[in-house]
């Protein structure tokens, strides 16, 4: 366990992890409301021969907020300080769902630090307009954030994240990733719902690195082809939106492919 402040005051909360058998190092960045525990079945089965650097993104876990800074530039300078704080190079950066946007950017401006990315369960989009109907991205955002303003706003919190996780699964498991999302401050969760109001179509567009595109539904693999330049896609079944939590064995395995391929 280690903790690295940024100028802000903001201590990210990061842990380093797994041997070095000259594979590249492996980091594992959560989504919203989310924590770095939720790779625990991808640091079981990859920690044997690459390291692993997990954190919590700032205001998540067990990092702190200085009240600002919840959008992808300021989450992928935090990711790259912790990085060269751990003393990697070489990484693969593995980001999902809300999480997506600052992986994106840490691919981006980093391309001497970070030899590849997969991008789990999460979305590429031209810039979202908040509550406008013609921008599908930007309207559910603005959905989302006005419930989470609502008196009722735990039981919306609830009700939205639980919908996140198949039924079928673990129940008990779920429940519990749900009350630890639950946790997070309100003023986290919208903030980092608004920090997601960004263009990360372009910021796809200054990616040279190969990534990998894994969902648990059909992806527009036409527009994401259009915007990364070097780009594989691989589906997970029996998941809704958190592959590496509720299928971990196929998530393993397409992970094991692309790492293997670059």
């Amino acid at each position: 366990m280690a903790t690295l402040t940024r100028p802000d005051g903001t201590r990210i909360y990061y842990l380093l992890s797994g041997k070095d058998m000259g594979k590249p190092p492996l980091v594992m960045i959560h989504g919203w409301c989310s924590s770095h525990e939720l790779w625990a079945s991808q640091v079981k089965h990859f920690g044997k021969r690459h390291r692993i650097l997990l954190l919590d993104r700032r205001g998540h876990g067990k990092s702190t907020t200085s009240g600002t800074g919840h959008d992808a530039a300021t989450h992928a300078s935090d990711i790259a300080a912790v990085t060269i704080a751990a003393g990697l190079r070489g990484v693969v950066a593995i980001g999902h769902a809300g999480g997506g946007a600052g992986t994106l950017e840490f691919i981006r401006a980093n391309p001497r630090l970070i030899k590849a990315g997969v991008l789990v369960d999460t979305s590429l989009t031209p810039l979202p307009k908040l509550g406008d109907p013609s921008s599908p991205f930007g309207n559910a955002l603005g959905q989302m954030i006005e419930s989470l303003k609502g008196p009722k706003s735990k039981s919306a919190f609830k009700a939205m994240y639980s919908r996140y996780f198949n039924s079928r699964g673990d129940r008990a498991a779920n429940a519990r990733a749900v009350a630890q999302a639950a946790l997070t401050p309100d003023a986290v969760k919208i903030a980092e719902l608004e920090g997601l109001v960004v263009d990360t179509a372009a910021i796809a567009d200054g990616i040279k690195q190969p990534v990998l595109w894994l969902t648990a539904s059909q992806a527009d693999q036409s527009f994401i082809r259009s915007h990364l330049k070097d780009v594989g896609f691989a589906q997970v079944y029996g998941a809704n939106h958190f592959p590496q939590f509720e299928q971990p064995a196929q998530t393993n395995a397409m992970l094991e492919t692309f790492l293997s391929r670059i």
